[in-house]
């Protein structure tokens, strides 16, 4: 049909060529796409090939870093990364396929845009080929796909990074390799345009009836893949591509420009940490940090790298449990708020059965969550880190990739067993890929479920679905060996749908708290069913509980910049093997961060961890303790409480301190105390930029090579 693209009239529609189309679009080849779509149908399926090809090299370059991972795991490394080069591809051809679904644009410019196109495409697209070739380097290194490590190099110092490639790889071959690329690609562009010379001339009818229904369709297809899931909720998320225990297969299955864009987008929100990276020398703020985070004995691990690695001391504890646990299950109750709970003072009648609790257990009544959402109450709980400035939720984040020393990472390096029990779906807050990366082995969520006595449609199962499933998941794990199991409740949330008829009459409030109430009693329930039913199991006697709220909730005005009823949440320690304890109440101050070394202090074991809290039963005496506390949003404010004094600092404001009193949450001024405020402000400005310094350079976390390394040498 039309051949010459340098001569536009060569392109023209004859008569017969006309008729042609004709004959071929609505005869016979009815159903064919018009040549424009097949186009971006094409350079969508060479992307997707390319995209697996850069994979294959990924693997192939780096083959000895894969050793020991099965060649089916790896295969399903190809099939898993297929929806990340799908996302990115689809976000690729989508500006395309939108311009040539412009009526008349492109078509009055054919000839122009047949010979340019190529080119334009072609210098636009080669850089992701060049990156994705400069990856198997930075995984040779690091072990880990592009992240904001990449970006932070490059912007701190760009001539050094540059230096240190030019000397120290192959540049000069990628850059080879590179310009081949870009000639193929503009070749293959260059030959699919003349096949199809895009198409012929552009006429309303065949635009309307013919390229837009059809184009339309393939916008929402292309759509759909940039999102890069069907699921309701977020679109794909790197912890999607954790689908196994082999770490390498894991990242392998990731697309380089998938992590790199979403570094880079991270980086543009991280900017809200400047205020806490600049306002106190790093070597102060070190300083500082240790001063206030370490306890008697406790012996650093490579401090010139890592700011608090460390193997605890063994100086003596207020507690000690005899016999030491065997297993530990950490509940995390949804918005389980202290003012709300009877044994601090509530009148509802909302937590009996938590109240009963607390008479066997020792109940902490001054602890704090990091944050207002579950995600922040998860990653300090369990990892021991901090809700930072810039990056509340971290689990998602890209800088959330490394390897903290968590949990479960600890408890599964000497031989426990690893279990989360959620109501909900684990692709909520990137949960499962998170914690996958953390150690935890087993996840049972909201699809795993079968014939539960109720669903909520908007977030899973009801809680007693989920303590009765968590009860026999339980038993089974630990008729193998020692066990860990963390329990999140979900039914204590909006829109509070309830299995009816509801177990209880006797609860007591204002009109305005009733869903809020039957919320937080239904929960209670479901809590004292499942105690019921693991008293009377074989490992009951010799499992620690630890028992607290994801975070608070606030219900009346606010009284102050940062309202603590909306982080005041209970910690229980109940430990049934060992009961000289029962009854009693803490009131030092602690938070999240410090459930880790307390927990696996009261399990006697000995461990390695870069835990930001402290061992709550290791406190000296006279200290009245300390939290800190970061409220949602894009906000840089942070409080800092120390005792019953609440410092609330905002960049460009004066910092506000105040006395506070807790059940009924209070506030008051605090006149004339500049120096303390001083003392505070220190303590809070050094944890926070500390923890930011770590998190960035990628410290937070060890890696398994170099952890093996330290343990040997610190023997």
């Amino acid at each position: 049909m039309i051949t010459n693209i340098d001569n536009p009239e060569a392109c023209t529609p004859t008569a017969d060529t006309v008729e042609t189309w004709s004959r071929e679009e609505t005869g016979r080849h009815v159903f064919s796409l018009p040549g424009e779509l097949v186009l971006v149908v094409q350079i969508f399926l060479l992307w997707m090939m390319l995209f697996a090809g850069l994979r294959a090299g990924l693997l192939l370059s780096n083959v000895l870093l894969f050793a020991g991972t099965p060649a089916q795991t790896l295969f399903k490394s190809f099939l898993v990364g297929s929806r990340f080069d799908c996302l990115i591809t689809c976000q690729l051809v989508l500006p395309l396929l939108a311009w040539l679904l412009i009526p008349g644009f492109g078509w009055q410019y054919r000839d122009r845009m047949v010979r340019w196109l190529p080119l334009i495409l072609s210098l636009l697209w080669s850089p992701l080929i060049f990156l994705s070739m400069a990856e198997w380097e930075f995984y040779r290194e690091f072990q880990e796909r592009f992240n904001n490590l990449a970006i932070q190099y490059i912007s701190d110092s760009p001539l050094t990074v540059l230096s240190m490639l030019w000397h120290g790889y192959p540049v000069i071959r990628y850059a080879c390799i590179w310009m081949i690329a870009t000639g193929l690609i503009y070749y293959g562009l260059n030959r699919l345009l003349q096949r199809r010379c895009l198409p012929v001339s552009f006429t309303w009818q065949r635009h309307v009836k013919h390229v837009l229904p059809l184009g339309v369709v393939m916008a929402v297809l292309f759509v759909i893949g940039a999102r890069g899931t069907l699921r309701q909720g977020p679109p794909l998320r790197w912890g999607d591509a954790y689908f196994s225990d082999s770490v390498a297969a894991n990242q392998l299955a990731l697309n380089g420009i998938f992590s790199l864009s979403r570094a880079a987008l991270e980086k543009t929100k991280n900017n809200r940490s400047a205020f806490w990276l600049k306002n106190i020398p790093a070597d102060k703020a070190l300083a500082v940090t240790r001063n206030l985070v370490l306890q008697p004995g406790d012996h650093l691990l490579s401090p010139a790298h890592y700011p608090l690695l460390r193997i605890p001391g063994t100086s003596p504890r207020a507690i000690e449990f005899s016999p030491c646990p065997r297993n530990l299950v950490v509940i995390l109750m949804e918005s389980l708020s202290c003012e709300f709970v009877g044994a601090m003072g509530s009148p509802y009648n909302a937590t009996p059965r938590f109240d009963q609790l607390t008479k066997n257990g020792i109940l902490f009544d001054r602890f704090f969550s990091q944050g207002t959402h579950t995600h922040q109450g998860l990653f300090a709980t369990l990892c021991s880190f901090p809700n930072l400035p810039g990056y509340e939720f971290l689990m998602s984040n890209d800088a959330g990739m490394q390897p903290f020393r968590s949990l479960p990472a600890i408890l599964e390096g000497t031989g426990f067993k690893t279990l989360y029990v959620y109501n909900g779906s684990f692709t909520w807050d990137n949960q499962q890929g998170f914690f996958r990366n953390q150690g935890m082995q087993r996840f049972v969520g909201r699809d795993d479920y079968v014939n539960p006595l109720h669903k909520d449609p908007t977030w899973g199962v009801s809680d007693e679905d989920m303590f009765m499933r968590a009860a026999n998941e339980i038993s089974r794990l630990a008729a193998t060996g020692p066990t860990f199991a963390l329990l999140q409740t979900l039914s204590n949330h909006a829109p509070f749908d309830l299995p009816p008829p509801a177990p209880f009459n006797d609860l007591s409030g204002p009109e305005k708290l009733v869903p809020r109430l039957n919320g937080l009693r239904y929960a209670d329930w479901a809590l004292g069913r499942f105690f019921d039913t693991a008293r009377t199991m074989p490992w009951f006697n010799d499992t620690l509980f630890v028992l607290l709220g994801d975070h608070g909730f606030s219900f009346e005005p606010k009284q102050a910049d940062i309202d603590l009823d909306e982080y005041h949440v209970p910690l229980l320690i109940y430990y049934p093997g060992d009961t000289r304890h029962a009854g009693r109440h803490v009131h030092t101050v602690g938070s999240q961060v410090d459930v880790l070394p307390t927990s696996l202090g009261l399990l006697g074991k000995k461990y390695i961890a870069q835990a930001w809290g402290r061992d709550l039963f290791r406190v000296a005496a006279g200290d009245p303790g300390w939290a800190v506390i970061k409220p949602a949003g894009t906000s840089q404010k942070v409080g800092f409480i120390q005792g019953d004094s609440l410092l609330v600092v905002k960049p460009g404001f004066k910092p506000d301190l105040c006395t506070f009193t807790l059940n009924p949450w209070h506030t008051g001024k605090i006149a004339g105390q500049d120096t303390r405020a001083t003392d505070l402000l220190q303590d809070v400005s050094a944890y926070l930029k500390t923890a930011l310094a770590a998190l960035q350079a990628k410290r937070a976390g060890v890696v398994s090579e170099e952890l093996r390394r330290l343990a040997t040498d610190s023997k």
